[in-house]
């Protein structure tokens, strides 16, 4: 009978029991029966792309290889240079008076420096070890910088890229020499391993992530 409590149910119930969208099994409000068991509370699932963690992005904080590398390459080629042109600097000024006489001794048997009005043995004498003495300082600021770049200082960072390019243009000047050529390449790759590996972004305190963002998104 239709008014009987043992009657069928009403055609919009579900005879199961179950609600709309309901996987079989799953109890009213209840967990996902295909949930992952061993998942925590507001842990993401695996494939989320959440900042820095599960998508293979490299840590903002983390310094790149390459900018360790550019530092120890200038360090090396600095520090030598500085030992080399530091000892010649000294010997320079210690033995200024035979150096002097050696220099005059040069330009009055050499017919090319005979005719010109050329500076005195003891002020060239003079002059190199100035000169010697200011590229080792150099050298001693190329360090420092390296310092200043290895602690993510933008400022230090260029201001090696310049000291680089200078130092390799000088290089070129006497390419002839060994160790000029060796100047060359460490002042070549300094410049390219502080703008490659991820350095840009380190310097500029930025995930690489932030690249592909779409515009107005903000990353946490």
């Amino acid at each position: 009978m239709s008014n009987s409590p043992w009657g069928p149910p009403p055609p919009s119930q579900d005879p199961y029991g179950q609600q709309p969208g309901q996987q079989p099994g799953q109890q009213p409000g209840g967990p996902n029966p295909y949930a992952n068991p061993y998942s925590q509370p507001g842990q993401a699932q695996p494939g989320a792309t959440a900042y820095g963690a599960g998508d293979g992005s490299r840590d903002p904080d983390r310094r790149p290889g390459t900018v360790t590398a550019a530092a120890i390459i200038t360090w090396i080629t600095a520090g030598t240079s500085a030992l080399l042109l530091g000892l010649t600097a000294i010997a320079m000024f210690v033995a200024q008076d035979s150096l002097a006489d050696d220099i005059t001794r040069e330009l009055e048997t050499d017919p090319a420096f005979r005719d010109l009005d050329m500076p005195t043995g003891g002020e060239l004498a003079g002059m190199l070890g100035v000169g010697m003495a200011v590229l080792t300082v150099w050298c001693l600021v190329a360090c420092v910088l390296a310092v200043m770049a290895m602690r993510r200082s933008n400022a230090g960072r260029i201001m090696l890229v310049v000291s680089s390019a200078i130092s390799a243009l000088l290089s070129l000047l006497a390419i002839l020499s060994l160790v000029s050529a060796v100047t060359l390449f460490a002042s070549i790759a300094v410049i390219v391993l502080l703008f490659t590996g991820g350095a840009g972004d380190w310097y500029a305190r930025r995930s690489p992530q932030q690249h592909h963002l779409p515009p107005g998104t903000t990353q946490y």
